[in-house]
């Protein structure tokens, strides 16, 4: 049979043990481990690292937009001047 096991690393920091503590109690509070919410919120960043481009894009296309209603403004406040 294959060796279906993931391979792992570490990651650790230093964190007052107040902090610590406290945070493992909200966890336990709320059913979740240390390792899961710090799993995820390094998945969650590194997808919101991404989003900067998408943003680009939409700035891009809103631009495109803005030269386009103020051309037709300027079409339609010409009409009403005439």
């Amino acid at each position: 049979m294959a060796n279906s096991k993931k391979q792992r690393t570490f990651i650790s920091f230093e964190i007052d043990p107040e902090i610590r503590e406290a945070f493992s109690q909200q966890l336990k509070s709320e059913g979740k481990t240390v390792s899961g919410v710090l799993k995820q919120f390094v998945e969650d960043y590194l997808k919101s690292a991404e989003k900067p481009q998408d943003l680009a894009d939409v700035i891009k296309r809103l631009e495109e937009v803005e030269k386009k209603v103020g051309i037709e403004n300027t079409r339609l406040v010409g009409e009403s001047v005439a």
